[in-house]
C-alpha cells in the first residue's frame, strides 16, 4: 500500500484550509475581531467585498419559509449576529436589500423582496440597531449571483443562491 499519495492529499486539504482562512481574513479585514468570530462560527453568513463596503449575506431558505415575508423560528440567532456586527462596526448607513430569484413576475419579486429586507430591519431595530442606521430596498431579480437557468432548464442551486438578504456596510 502506498502512503505518499495519502500525505499528500492531505497535505492538499491543509493547503486549502489555510488558503481559505487567508481569503476570510482577507475579506473580513473591515471587520472587528468579535464580528469575524461571529460570522465564523455562525456559518450561514457569507462575506464579500464590493467596491463600496463589506457585503454581508444570508440566504433566504434560512430567513423565510417559501413565498413569505416571515422571519423563520431558525432565522434568528443568525440575524442576532448581523445585528451585533452592525451595532460593533462604525458605518453610519446599512442597506438590508432583498434579492429574489427569477419565478414569478419582476412586480411581484420586488414586493416579495423589499417585503422581506423591511422584516429583516424591523428585526434588527427589534435587536438594538438604530432604525436611523437602516434602510430596506428589495431589488427582486434584477442582482442574481448565479444562473437561475442554464441552457433553458430550470438551476435550483442557482435559484437558491438567488433568494438572499445582504447587508451592505459601507466603507
Amino acid at each position: 500500500m502506498d502512503l505518499v499519495p495519502q500525505i499528500l492529499d492531505l497535505q492538499a486539504t491543509s493547503s486549502d484550509l489555510q488558503d481559505a482562512s487567508s481569503d476570510l481574513n482577507a475579506v473580513t479585514s473591515d471587520l472587528s475581531e468579535n464580528a469575524r468570530k461571529l460570522i465564523e462560527e455562525n456559518g450561514r453568513i457569507s462575506v464579500r467585498k464590493a467596491d463600496g463596503g463589506t457585503i454581508l449575506s444570508v440566504a433566504s431558505d434560512i430567513l423565510f419559509a417559501f413565498d413569505s415575508a416571515n422571519l423563520t423560528p431558525k432565522a434568528q440567532a443568525t440575524l442576532k449576529d448581523i445585528s451585533t456586527i452592525i451595532n460593533d462596526s462604525q458605518v453610519k448607513g446599512v442597506k438590508v436589500v432583498g434579492h429574489t430569484d427569477a419565478r414569478g413576475t419582476d412586480a411581484y419579486n420586488r414586493k416579495l423582496s423589499r417585503a422581506r429586507a423591511q422584516s429583516v430591519a424591523a428585526f434588527l431595530v427589534r435587536e438594538g440597531v438604530a432604525q436611523s442606521r437602516i434602510s430596506a430596498l428589495g431589488r427582486g431579480e434584477a442582482e442574481p449571483v448565479a444562473e437561475n437557468e442554464i441552457n433553458g432548464k430550470d438551476n435550483p442551486s442557482g435559484r437558491a443562491k438567488n433568494r438572499r438578504v445582504e447587508f451592505v456596510l459601507p466603507k
